[in-house]
């Protein structure tokens, strides 16, 4: 009777490609937010969508502050997960993240007084 030896297999399993598909479609919405509010604020009133209530600009910066504090927010969360700790992107997308916090807040401020 012959015995078979059977070779021991190793499986390769593949990692899931993570696409940050969430964190650049808020980035986006926030940077053309930003971008629409800082037209509107340096515009003269009779070009297009300047005349607007003069007020509009600071709610479009602090609506693109809190979109950006939220995908830099997402995007640093996930980078924490991945690297098992502070590495360098997590540290850094946290530190915008809190940038743009304070800026979504200082303009909130000046926005409400």
């Amino acid at each position: 009777m012959t015995l078979l030896q059977e070779r021991t297999r190793t499986e390769i399993t593949r990692v899931p490609v993570r696409r940050h598909i969430i964190e650049w479609v808020m980035g986006v919405v926030g940077v053309v937010a930003a971008a629409v509010g800082a037209y509107m604020y340096y515009a003269p009133t009779d070009w297009f969508m300047a005349g607007l209530v003069e007020h509009w600009y600071f709610g479009m910066f602090t609506g693109a502050g809190i979109l950006l504090t939220a995908a830099f927010g997402v995007l640093g969360r996930k980078a924490y997960l991945d690297g098992h700790g502070w590495t360098m992107q997590a540290t850094v997308s946290t530190v915008v993240a809190l940038a743009a916090l304070a800026g979504a807040l200082t303009f909130a401020v000046i926005w409400i007084v």
